[in-house]
């Protein structure tokens, strides 16, 4: 079975775009998208299954790309992760439904070991993730985003931009320094081009990334799943509350065998 993408759809507007930037994605390998939808009861599925029908065959008009749709009852989130293993999946796009949605959707994510999650709530502005922000904190398993960067690169040739804080705290910062001298390591190894951002204070960091991102233009975060919630909760800045509605941002989850699973490739 080809490797695939999978798309929760909950018949909104959010859905569309999640398979909209499935598509931009998955284009160039012919990925095919998987559309499922959950519903409570069995005598629901005929009518749904229709439904999430015409909408793969209206998206499929103009493009050359396979879509194929699933609707099954049962626990919204073990549905999604079964169904996932069953298509080999090795992405996931999930539209979201703002900050009052960040726990629903972490609960999907964090099932996804294996594979990311990209989280949308807009539809695509730029037409592909090549400009991509890395928070770098003192989390040792933020070292995990770079590798992924790796398999983004191989699609859109990213261009990455770090960002990262000094601490008085001796403990962090040399977590913090050896982070960035893995990531350089690892870009510079894989000829891909990055910019470093170093803060002065980790205050109102969740702030920043997104003050960051909007000045060199980021089309993408890349996000810990873990630290996702907490990032965005601590937004302050009405400015930035917009950005996190338009940056799609990527939550991968703590792993080692992304080399070996092949990510992207």
């Amino acid at each position: 079975m080809k490797k695939s993408i999978i798309v929760p759809h909950d018949f909104t507007e959010v859905g569309n775009y999640a398979m909209d930037h499935a598509y931009m994605v998955g284009k160039t390998a012919q990925s095919p998208i998987h559309l499922i939808h959950i519903v409570k009861k069995k005598s629901q599925i005929d009518s749904a299954k229709q439904k999430l029908q015409n909408i793969a065959d209206d998206f499929k008009k103009d493009k050359d790309i396979e879509v194929i749709c699933e609707v099954r009852t049962g626990d919204l989130y073990k549905v999604i992760y079964t169904y996932g293993i069953e298509i080999d999946a090795y992405l996931g796009v999930m539209g979201t439904h703002g900050i009052k949605n960040v726990k629903k959707a972490m609960k999907v994510v964090k099932k996804f070991m294996k594979i990311p999650f990209i989280l949308v709530q807009s539809p695509v502005i730029f037409g592909e993730y090549d400009r991509i922000v890395i928070p770098l904190d003192h989390d040792k398993n933020a070292r995990i985003k770079t590798i992924w960067v790796r398999y983004i690169n191989n699609i859109f040739e990213s261009k990455v931009f770090i960002i990262s804080y000094n601490t008085k705290d001796e403990f962090k910062a040399k977590v913090i320094k050896n982070n960035i001298l893995f990531a350089q390591n690892q870009f510079d190894n894989n000829l891909i081009d990055y910019e470093i951002e170093i803060l002065d204070t980790p205050k109102n960091f969740a702030d920043s990334i997104y003050t960051y991102a909007n000045k060199v233009e980021s089309d993408i975060i890349l996000v810990m799943t873990d630290k996702y919630r907490s990032y965005v909760k601590a937004l302050k800045k009405s400015e930035n509350l917009e950005l996190y509605k338009k940056i799609p941002i990527m939550c991968v989850n703590k792993r080692t065998d992304i080399i070996k699973l092949g990510g992207f490739g």
